[in-house]
């Protein structure tokens, strides 16, 4: 997958990674998919649960080491 945007929030504990995406994301056009790169184990709950409620598509999240690369295409 190739992202339209890289955010980097490594360091960050929730509700960090959220709310810069949620910045993030208001700067990006319709169907343009953001990647979040955090550390917080929380986000692996967090990221799904938020793009429910706002209506953003969550496509997914993967593990690399320590790290999760989130992407969420925006609505």
């Amino acid at each position: 997958m190739t992202p339209d945007r890289t955010l980097d929030c490594v360091g960050l504990f929730c509700p960090m990674p959220i709310v810069k995406a949620k910045f993030e994301l208001e700067n990006m056009n319709a169907g343009d998919v953001l990647e979040i790169i955090a550390d917080d184990p929380g986000f692996l709950k967090d990221l799904p649960v938020w793009c429910q409620m706002t209506g953003q598509q969550f496509l997914e999240i993967k593990k690399e080491g320590t790290l999760l690369k989130g992407y969420v295409k925006k609505k």
